[in-house]
C-alpha cells in the first residue's frame, strides 16, 4: 500500500460508471482495512459502506483477495523520485533516499493496514503467489526505466535484482522508522541509499 491516490475521473457511459464503482469499493475497503485489518474485513462491510450489494463487488472483483490486491496496488505503490538527467549514480541514490523520507509521513498512515496485509498474505499461499507475480512485473518495468537513466555498467548488480534490493531496503527502513523514529532518522535513510553507490577513488596529486 502506498500514499493514498485519488482515482482519475472516469468518463461517461458504462465504462466510466464501472471505474467509479471500482474506485468507491477500493476506497471503502481501504478505510475498513485501516480500522480492522485485512483478516477482519468482510465483503458485506465493504458493500454496506458504499450502499451497494455484495453482488456489486463480484461484478468488479473476482473475490475478496482480488479486491484486497487492488487496494494494495493503489495504496502502496513504488516510490519514484524525481531523477535529474546527468546526475551521478550516488546523486541518484541520494534522491531515492530523500524521496523515501518525503513519503514516510503519508505511508505511516497506511502502515497498520500494510502490516495486516502482510500477515494476511503469510497465511494465504495463493495471495503470496499473486503478489510475487505482480511484483515481478513491476520489477521488470522499473528495471527497464532504471537502465535508461543509469548505464547498466554503473549498477552494482543486474538492474532487476537491484530494483528488488531497493524495494526491500525501502520497506525495511520505513517500517523500522515507524517503530523507532528517533533511531531511523532522515540522515540514516538517505545514507543507507548512498551506501549503495561505490565511492569514487580520491584523485592523487600529480606534479608537473
Amino acid at each position: 500500500m502506498t500514499k493514498q491516490l485519488k482515482s482519475p475521473p472516469a468518463g461517461p457511459g458504462p465504462a466510466g460508471k464501472r471505474a467509479r464503482t471500482r474506485a468507491r469499493l477500493i476506497d471503502a475497503a481501504a478505510q475498513i482495512i485501516g480500522e480492522k485489518g485485512f483478516h477482519e474485513t468482510t465483503l458485506d462491510e465493504v458493500a454496506a459502506r458504499v450502499g451497494m450489494s455484495r453482488g456489486a463487488i463480484y461484478g468488479n472483483f473476482k473475490n475478496r483477495e482480488d479486491l484486497f490486491l487492488a487496494v494494495v496496488k493503489q495504496r502502496w505503490e513504488p516510490i519514484v523520485p524525481d531523477f535529474k538527467p546527468g546526475a551521478t549514480f550516488r546523486e541518484h541514490m541520494r534522491a531515492i533516499g530523500k524521496a523515501v523520507v518525503a513519503a514516510a509521513p503519508v505511508r505511516q498512515r497506511s502502515a497498520v493496514g500494510a502490516v495486516s496485509f502482510q500477515l494476511f498474505a503469510l497465511t494465504h499461499p495463493e495471495m503470496r503467489a499473486r503478489i510475487s507475480k505482480q511484483n515481478a512485473e513491476i520489477y521488470r518495468t522499473m528495471a527497464q526505466g532504471l537502465t535508461q537513466l543509469i548505464p547498466a555498467k554503473e549498477l552494482p548488480m543486474p538492474a532487476e535484482r537491484f530494483i528488488r534490493v531497493l524495494h526491500a531496503l525501502t520497506d525495511g527502513l520505513l517500517f523500522t522508522r515507524f517503530l523507532t523514529p528517533d533511531l531511523i532518522t532522515d540522515e540514516v535513510i538517505v545514507s543507507a541509499f548512498e551506501m549503495l553507490a561505490p565511492k569514487m577513488p580520491a584523485r592523487k596529486n600529480m606534479r608537473t
